[in-house]
């Protein structure tokens, strides 16, 4: 075999959750009939789990991904590392077969191949093969499926759980591309697909190989054998072919789907239906969820145009290398600047030839804020509202806080068979969560119950497309240590920044206050007249005797009401207007997921002007001796929002007019919002 002389393997984690899987997917690496000569571990933003695979492995390398979160990014984290001529891919809950490595490897004896990938055997958690998945929709729960190859053949593209390429083609055609991850709220994927057609334009008589014999069992829980489950992933699935396709073409991104769905399905559907009918109406569902995603996705909000769209990164000035490594797509980086657990500056940097210079940030001082002894029982109340995979990805983020005595109540404010199962099943995973059911719609209405129920000191509320960074609580509650702070505020920051809309939405709208601690109180006489500069409501932490004394969130106001909106924004209005307190803390870190979709920007814009302009007159309709410092202070507000360009927003772009018309609609709207509000309410 005139091989390479050496191999690296990349394993990618993301969640404890899957810690024994983990353990089995390496330690099948160190055993292999072929040692690697290097193994490397990849965590995505998750600092607790890296410190525990430290401790527990020797002779493998733990990388924490400094890219944006995503499979994508920790893959190339992986790949910056390796110094093998050959770089394998393994997922953290697939177990290789002792010869797989040896398997992967032989046809890498034709110089033409140029990547080589295994078969994915299901190992089901619940004991055997569910009646609802036939072996043709195994690609749901990421196995091999009937339809593929049974002897080693050339394929288009190769199973992220089970793959290999030579170091020569990410020298030449670079690596994954990050931004066909996650869009909006879709868990977007097929970034392997992408490579693989890359790669084989980029070299002429290239080889993708499939190796059946090199094996791995793909471990499958339970919760990825349901219809719900079946029907997410086949639209992820058409969404994802939808975007690779504006990529790559639709000649090559549909080649093999179009020979599955005419070749494959059909007789399987044949052979079912008499024995099986469950079986048959699951391919059914899965080919016209994938093909509804598909539509959907070719007609979706496109990526923001070549150069415009921002490589979001998170850099710590302790660890971060002092050149930073992007895709050559972007021309500008925003870079989330820490110290440890502190906040030191979010800064705008150009990207010149793929790399970002940070070699001039001040790597001096050291992070001497508060060691947060104070730990007080804590509840986090997130409303939410048929999300189930944004929600977990939520309530995920905050366990992994590593905060020793916290609650998280996960308030269902549209209650469905379906959501309330999925629900449940979150909970079952930890005794932490819990599950309470708010049937009458109104995110106000939701959160009241949390706090309500909570058994916390200080209350936490956080929105479902909201995660929060490792130390984001420790730092608010930091901050509530001093009595007379009433409420702690965060800085939240986008994901990402890909589309025109999300580049559009963090100019006018973004929730960052910068990155300097603020404080408002009773001395500041006219600081609630604008209580949007107090920072986000649905990423905030409260002492529970404010919201005691508040009574809570206004049940006109918010989401699932008439207005719309601003619930939280009247919550700080009536807090700093009786005297409290509230503390913008930017060391307290979250990110939110933009609306990737210009038509739900505009929907979203709408009910923003709505909902503030109807908690103004709510405020004067409770307290009329205000109506004159509203009055003198609210216009300018409104004039900076509907500028059609907002200085201190990043990137600047002209607004478009249509997002102009449509919150000065959505001002028009709000009194009759309101009073719709009142009359649901009497109801």
């Amino acid at each position: 075999m005139t091989v390479t002389s050496s191999v690296t393997v990349v394993v990618c984690a993301y969640t404890q959750r899957r810690w024994r899987e983990l353990l089995r997917a390496v330690e099948s690496v160190l055993v292999q009939t072929v040692r690697p000569d290097q193994v490397v571990v990849v965590v995505d933003h998750e600092p607790v789990l890296a410190e525990r695979l430290e401790r527990v492995f020797t002779g493998v390398e733990v990388l924490r991904n400094r890219g944006v979160r995503g499979l994508s990014a920790a893959r190339n984290t992986g790949l910056r590392a390796s110094h093998g001529e050959v770089v394998a891919f393994l997922d953290d809950d697939a177990t290789a077969g002792q010869d797989w490595l040896q398997r992967l490897l032989e046809p890498y004896a034709d110089p033409r191949v140029l990547a080589v990938g295994g078969s994915a055997r299901p190992r089901w958690a619940s004991g055997g093969r569910p009646a609802v998945l036939p072996g043709e929709l195994d690609w749901v729960v990421g196995c091999s499926y009937t339809g593929l190859p049974r002897h080693r053949a050339d394929v288009r593209n190769l199973m992220g759980c089970n793959m290999s390429f030579r170091r020569a083609v990410f020298d030449r055609v670079g690596g994954f591309a990050e931004t066909v991850g996650r869009v909006g709220t879709t868990p977007l994927g097929c970034e392997e697909t992408e490579l693989c057609i890359r790669a084989r334009r980029a070299f002429d008589g290239g080889r993708i190989v499939f190796e059946p014999a090199a094996t791995v069992d793909h471990h499958v829980p339970p919760e990825r054998t349901s219809w719900a489950y079946l029907a997410r992933r086949s639209w992820a699935e058409g969404r994802s072919k939808a975007l690779i396709s504006s990529m790559v073409g639709q000649a090559d991104a549909l080649e093999s789907e179009r020979d599955y769905v005419r070749r494959v399905l059909p007789g399987a559907v044949l052979r079912e239906l008499p024995r099986k009918p469950r079986a048959a109406a699951a391919i059914a569902l899965s080919v016209g969820c994938a093909a509804a995603g598909y539509a959907i996705g070719r007609t979706a909000a496109p990526a923001a145009p070549p150069g415009e769209a921002v490589r979001v990164l998170e850099w710590d000035v302790r660890r971060g290398p002092e050149h930073v490594v992007v895709p050559e797509s972007y021309r500008t980086a925003q870079v989330l600047v820490r110290d440890g657990r502190r906040t030191r500056d979010v800064l705008r940097r150009p990207v010149v030839h793929g790399v970002v210079d940070l070699s001039d940030v001040d790597r001096s001082g050291a992070d001497t804020g508060r060691s947060g002894t104070w730990t007080p029982p804590v509840s986090i109340v997130v409303p939410t509202a048929d999300r189930g995979e944004s929600v977990a990805k939520c309530v995920k983020s905050l366990l992994d806080t590593g905060y020793p005595r916290l609650q998280v109540l996960v308030v269902d404010n549209r209650p469905t068979t379906p959501s309330v199962r999925a629900l449940q099943a979150l909970a079952a995973d930890d005794a932490r969560v819990r599950v309470l059911i708010e049937p009458v719609p109104g995110v106000s209405r939701a959160r009241n119950l949390g706090w309500r129920t909570a058994n916390g000191a200080l209350v936490g509320f956080v929105d479902d497309d909201i995660e929060v960074d490792h130390w984001w609580l420790h730092n608010l509650v930091a901050e509530l240590a001093d009595p007379r702070v009433d409420c702690a505020t965060s800085l939240v920051l986008p994901v990402a920044l890909e589309t025109p809309a999300q580049l559009v939405f963090e100019q006018l709208k973004g929730f960052g206050q910068g990155v300097v601690l603020q404080r408002w109180g009773p001395e500041d006489r006219t600081a609630w007249t604008r209580p949007g500069r107090f920072g986000p409501g649905g990423c905030a932490l409260w002492r529970r005797s404010a919201l005691v004394r508040l009574d809570g969130f206004d049940p006109l106001l918010g989401p699932g009401t008439p207005c719309r909106g601003a619930e939280d924004l009247e919550l700080f209005l009536r807090l700093v207007r009786s005297g409290g307190t509230v503390v913008y803390a930017p060391d307290a870190v979250a990110w939110h997921e933009h609306e990737a979709e210009l038509a739900d920007l505009r929907a979203k814009l709408r009910a923003y002007a709505t909902g503030l302009t109807a908690m103004y007159l709510r405020h004067v309709l409770r307290r009329p001796g205000d109506a004159v410092q509203i009055a003198a202070a609210v216009p300018a507000g409104f004039l900076s929002t509907l500028s059609s360009r907002e200085p201190n927003r990043a990137p600047s772009r002209r607004t478009p007019r249509r997002l102009v018309f449509e919150q000065l609609r959505g001002v028009a709207e709000a009194p009759r919002a309101l009073g719709r509000s009142f009359r649901n309410s009497r109801r």
